[in-house]
């Protein structure tokens, strides 16, 4: 008797311990289903970052107050190019201005036609200020790298820039920040995929990815129903970086139609998705 009383001691002891240590400490409110949401570094932090929460739909993009919240503290609502660009906003991770949180760069589309004109911005998205543009009737621009190109300890900003609209020739930009001491955290030095040019395309389109090891990948065009299209990447790859064009066929060489579509890059450990737009 005395044994069953201390097993069952035992076990309640157990029992207790391991329900204590996953305790509910925060829920937050609804969201709209048809909304992006998830955690971003925003907070410096020593050499890191503390994450908060971050809601994107198609009007705006917010981050919420600092903890555990789900407040908007910081909000950039889109503009029409930017929505039409489709919303592609991203984090510098790289604190730009001093003021401990990283700045945002988004993308912005002009015009109508086979192929639309690509702008950027790099911003500050406490006070909404533009710190860099680039925005050209006469050119598509890529997205921007930050990076300390040459190693002499200041940040340049890396650029590619295209002819538009006929797209004969491009070139490259680099501009000096003036900023000393600043992380290449913007430059490829892990699993990345970056969006397609041009984007919108016809009749084809360049995919660019980043690998820090070699491995086996996958690179595989889905569309909207999530049925495959076409695999461009079945294969084991060399580390750095690599240049993949999708002509938009699918494995039996039949040409799609109009309309969006997806590509994701899929590796033994990560996976990353984007999307694109096809016009005819």
């Amino acid at each position: 008797m005395l044994k069953r009383f201390l097993l069952l001691l035992v076990y309640f002891m157990i029992t207790s311990s391991a329900n204590a240590q996953w305790q509910q400490v925060w829920s937050s409110g609804n969201f709209n289903y048809s909304s992006l949401s998830g955690w971003i570094d925003f907070d410096k932090v020593d050499n890191g970052w503390s994450k908060r929460l971050y809601i994107l739909d198609t009007l705006k993009f917010q981050i919420m107050q600092q903890g555990y919240s789900s407040t908007p503290e910081f909000t950039y609502t889109f503009n029409s190019a930017e929505r039409l660009a489709g919303y592609q906003i991203y984090s510098l991770n790289m604190d730009l201005n001093n003021d401990s949180h990283p700045e945002f760069y988004i993308l912005s589309y002009y015009g109508t036609g086979t192929y639309y004109r690509q702008a950027f911005k790099i911003f500050d998205i406490t006070n909404g200020n533009t710190i860099f543009e680039k925005n050209d009737a006469n050119f598509y621009y890529s997205y921007p790298v930050l990076w300390d190109m040459n190693s002499d300890g200041t940040t340049e900003c890396l650029v590619t820039k295209y002819e538009y609209p006929m797209f004969a020739n491009f070139s490259y930009e680099i501009y000096n920040s003036g900023l000393v001491g600043l992380d290449n955290s913007s430059a490829p030095t892990k699993f990345e995929l970056s969006q397609n040019f041009p984007n919108p395309f016809n009749p084809s389109t360049e995919i660019n990815f980043f690998l820090e090891k070699n491995q086996p990948v996958t690179l595989r065009i889905y569309d909207v129903k999530g049925e495959l299209v076409k695999t461009l990447v079945n294969n084991l790859m060399s580390s750095g970086s690599h240049q993949i064009i999708w002509d938009g066929t699918n494995d039996k060489g039949m040409r799609q139609a109009s309309g969006v579509y997806f590509y994701r890059l899929q590796s033994e450990a990560n996976f990353s998705v984007k999307k694109m737009l096809m016009l005819k």
